[in-house]
């Protein structure tokens, strides 16, 4: 492909965010491993984590026998979570292994159980793959998912996805605000601000971001993957994009805030999201399962609630719930009967 027909965000070797935010130093697998491990941030200890986060008991009845009109989700931990709705079961950034990483010893452990095993997951319609990192694209769960789901990620990551024993026919790769349909809705990938690797010498080879489906009835929901809050890039997509009813939006793994900063996005900057995105209600991920970053692993819900108060957005419009809990939200038809003046809703 040459210069003149390459899209912006692609490169000879690989892709770059739309609009790259400043660095404020070199950044290094080998300068973040110093800062972790002989840095002046007292990072957590997985070990010392066990139990700080509420767990829920999912409703494995609606999960198995899901209403059609309405929402509901459950989070099974991380950026796992299983979106149902429309008559569609749909899973996304499946991680079900004790470590995010290459090594069976090594690594950032698990100190959560995940809220479902994969033995107790419904039929699966589709899974929605953010990025390559480890905390997201797990070879050992996809394997065990199989190719019974379709599979949608970003371009480059098909050959990965095979290493799972996942068929090429079983999966589809998307460039940034590119379109396919399945059962009915329409999925888009969008960018989000971050970046891919699987070692230290493949670094954004692999293309990231998002997903917004559109279903049937005309429900949109927004999968945000993996992001750093990114003023000019949420603004144009709020522009193209906006107007969604439902999201999952990360809100954790953000200190030390000058190395996370463009990367992962604050409790503030998942509001900043929600609102740019005229994101109607949302469940918050990426926290509470993997001690990835510095800041106690209890702080993201707090940071949450206050920043929900400071922009006025009501508590059930953006909660960070319990892992493995099943919760349940108004479906296209009762939005719109909720949108109706008084008078006419209660005709």
């Amino acid at each position: 492909m040459t210069d003149e027909k390459r899209p912006t965000h692609h490169t000879a070797f690989g892709f770059e965010n739309r609009y790259p935010l400043p660095e404020t130093g070199k950044r290094s697998f080998w300068r973040f491993l110093k800062r972790r491990y002989f840095g002046s941030e007292n990072w957590p200890k997985a070990k010392h984590q066990h139990g700080k986060i509420p767990t829920e008991a999912p409703d494995m009845d609606a999960i198995h026998n899901p209403d059609p009109a309405r929402l509901q989700v459950t989070w099974i931990g991380h950026a796992t979570a299983l979106v149902q709705y429309g008559g569609l079961n749909i899973l996304t950034d499946p991680v079900f292994a004790k470590r995010a990483s290459p090594f069976r010893y090594v690594g950032p452990k698990r100190y959560s159980q995940p809220g479902l095993r994969i033995d107790q997951l419904p039929t699966l319609d589709l899974v929605l793959l953010s990025h390559n990192h480890y905390d997201h694209f797990d070879v050992e769960s996809l394997g065990k998912i199989g190719n019974g789901p379709r599979y949608i990620l970003p371009l480059k990551n098909g050959t990965l996805l095979e290493k799972a024993g996942i068929s090429p026919d079983q999966y589809e790769e998307l460039d940034w605000d590119q379109s396919l349909s399945h059962g009915g809705i329409t999925i888009t990938h969008v960018p989000s601000n971050h970046w891919s690797a699987r070692t230290t010498k493949d670094r954004k080879e692999m293309l990231w971001g998002g997903y917004i489906l559109e279903f049937a009835d005309g429900y949109r929901f927004y999968f945000v993957g993996d992001t750093g809050w990114n003023e000019r890039l949420f603004t144009e997509m709020g522009e193209q994009y906006g107007g969604i009813d439902f999201g999952l939006i990360p809100i954790g793994a953000y200190e030390p805030s000058d190395f996370m900063r463009n990367a992962h996005t604050n409790p503030e900057e998942a509001i900043q999201i929600m609102q740019v995105m005229g994101i109607k209600q949302a469940l918050a991920i990426h926290w509470g399962t993997f001690v990835l970053t510095a800041e106690p692993v209890d702080e993201p819900p707090v940071r949450l609630a206050s920043a929900r108060k400071d922009a006025d957005i009501g508590e059930n419009d953006f909660i960070a719930a319990p892992i493995g809990a099943t919760r349940f939200f108004d479906g296209k038809t009762n939005h719109q009967t909720n949108d109706l003046p008084e008078t006419k809703a209660a005709q």
